[in-house]
């Protein structure tokens, strides 16, 4: 390109890196998640300890890094390689503002990698106060779509509420 025609386009790369300065481009933990209710960005980070895909073998024990902007509550479900989806934990409170290692001593559970063997996905779904524990069933449901159901019935009724994915894998 000629510098006569460089010096001709940097007015324009000015403004664009102006403009481009004053965006706010926020990034999902694990990529978006649309589950048919609009969703607050409260979740700033959620991975396993060992970060995102990490491998784990059958046995080892499994923690989560998860920090909210507001204080609330999360579920922690996850679909394995076969597409069965189960729940982790439910109703764990989390203070805004700080990261939180999953599972805390006072829940007084571990996590355990446990077959079977493959990629598995955990979602964190936030919401501000307690969901009710006999409206959805996670346990029972198979594949994503019916995951997403289950997460949107679970935290539709609530003002605040998000979703985060990770995932893991279980040698």
């Amino acid at each position: 390109m000629s510098r006569s025609r460089l010096l001709r386009l940097a007015p324009f790369a000015l403004l664009l890196a102006a403009a481009l300065s004053a965006c706010t481009i926020y990034v999902r933990p694990g990529g978006p998640i649309h589950v048919g209710v609009p969703l607050d960005p409260v979740i700033e980070a959620f991975a396993p300890t060992r970060g995102e895909g990490a491998t784990y073998h059958v046995g080892d024990g499994v923690e989560f890094r998860i920090r909210t902007r507001e204080s609330g509550y999360v579920t922690l479900s996850a679909m394995d390689p076969d597409g069965r989806v189960y729940v982790l934990s439910r109703n764990i409170y989390i203070p805004g503002g700080r990261t939180v290692i999953l599972p805390t001593p006072e829940m007084r559970v571990s996590y355990t990698a446990a077959p079977p063997r493959g990629y598995h996905r955990i979602r964190a779904s936030f919401t501000s106060a307690r969901t009710d524990p006999t409206r959805v069933t996670y346990l029972g449901r198979f594949g994503g779509d019916a995951w997403t159901s289950a997460i949107e019935i679970d935290i539709r009724s609530y003002p605040v509420r998000d979703v985060a994915e990770t995932s893991l894998v279980i040698r």
